[in-house]
C-alpha cells in the first residue's frame, strides 16, 4: 500500500501581485524576477501589469500567482521536503500540472492566458456572471440559503472549501443580492471577487471551449508525484488524468473540503501551502491531528 504522509497544497487564482512579492525573501525575488521576465517576454505581456489592456492584465496577475508557486515548490525541494501526493485547488491544478512535471511551465501558462478567450466570449454574449465568498457558513447552511432563493441557473457553491468558508458562483445579480442575504443572516465576512467570470459553474461550460480544447492540445506526462483528483477524489497518475482534471476545471464545481480529509484518511499528516502568502490554509481546515505548513513557517 502507498505510504502517503506530506501534500503539497496549490492555491487557486485570486491573490493579488502585490501580496503574493512582499512574502519572497531575497534569494527566493531573484528566482521569481528571471522567470517573471522569462514568461512575460514569451507571452508578450507588458511587465507593468497596469499598462496592459482589461484581459491581459487579468490573466498577466494570475500567472504571477503561477510563478510564484513555481518559486515556493522548488524552494520547498532544495529544503528536503518532498511531497507524496498533491492537490491543486481551482487554477492550482494548472499550477500543480506544471510543477509536478505532467506539462512543461510554459504550456501551463499558455492555459492560464486561454481564459482571456473565455472572458471575452462571456462578454460578446453578454453574460454577467460573478463569484463570492462567505465566510462563517457551512456548506450546507449556505445550499439551504441557496435552495430558498436561486435556481441552480442562477447561482450555485463552486466550492465548498471548510466547515465555515464557501465560494459561491453564477449570475452577478443572484451573486449581489446572496451576499446581502448572508450577511444579514450573520456571515462573518460576505463579499464578491467582481470577476465577470462564473468559475466552477456548469454555464462555463459553453463558453470556455477555446479553454478545454487547449488544454487537450499538448501531450502530457505522468506526473512526478501523484495528484488527488478534487473533482472524484481519484489518485492521478498518468497523463490522460491530468489532461481531464485541466478540462473538467473551469466549469465543475469543487468541495475542497472534502479532498482535504480524504487526503488526511490516506495517511496525509502534513500539509504544505505552496502559495508564496498562505492563502490555502486561510481558506483551508484539516483534521485535528494534521497540520498545513505555509512559506513563512518553513523560512523561520
Amino acid at each position: 500500500m502507498d505510504n502517503y504522509s506530506r501534500a503539497f497544497l496549490f492555491n487557486g487564482i485570486g491573490s493579488k501581485p502585490e501580496k503574493l512579492l512582499v512574502k519572497l525573501p531575497p534569494e527566493l525575488m531573484d528566482k521569481y524576477i528571471h522567470y517573471f521576465d522569462e514568461a512575460f517576454a514569451r507571452l508578450g505581456l507588458c511587465k507593468d501589469i497596469e499598462k496592459n489592456s482589461f484581459y491581459d492584465k487579468r490573466v498577466a496577475e494570475w500567472i504571477i500567482s503561477l510563478i510564484c508557486d513555481r518559486v515556493v515548490y522548488e524552494f520547498y525541494l532544495e529544503k528536503g521536503l518532498i511531497p507524496d501526493i498533491g492537490a491543486g485547488y481551482s487554477s492550482g491544478i494548472v499550477s500543480i500540472s506544471g510543477c509536478f512535471g505532467a506539462v512543461s511551465h510554459e504550456f501551463a501558462h499558455d492555459i492560464i492566458m486561454m481564459n482571456r478567450a473565455t472572458m471575452k466570449c462571456l462578454d460578446e454574449n453578454g453574460q454577467k456572471l460573478d463569484m463570492g465568498v462567505v465566510i462563517g457558513f457551512s456548506y450546507s447552511d449556505m445550499q439551504e440559503i441557496l435552495d430558498k432563493s436561486f435556481s441552480p441557473d442562477e447561482l450555485i457553491i463552486g466550492s465548498g472549501n471548510s466547515r465555515f468558508h464557501v465560494m459561491i458562483s453564477g449570475k452577478a445579480e443572484a451573486v449581489t443580492k446572496a451576499l446581502e442575504i448572508c450577511q444579514n443572516e450573520g456571515a462573518l465576512k460576505a463579499f464578491s471577487f467582481g470577476t465577470g467570470v462564473a468559475y466552477h459553474h456548469p454555464v462555463m461550460k459553453d463558453y470556455s471551449h477555446e479553454y478545454v480544447e487547449l488544454c487537450g492540445q499538448d501531450v502530457y506526462s505522468a506526473p512526478v508525484y501523484p495528484i488527488l483528483s478534487i473533482f472524484d477524489y481519484r489518485i492521478m497518475t498518468t497523463g490522460a488524468d491530468i489532461m481531464k482534471e485541466n478540462q473538467l476545471n473551469v466549469y465543475t464545481p469543487i468541495r475542497w473540503d472534502i479532498a482535504l480529509d480524504k487526503l488526511a484518511d490516506m495517511g496525509v499528516r502534513e500539509f504544505f501551502d505552496v502559495s508564496a502568502n498562505g492563502a490555502v490554509s486561510k481558506f483551508s481546515r484539516v483534521k485535528r491531528k494534521c497540520k498545513i505548513y505555509t512559506l513563512d513557517d518553513i523560512i523561520s
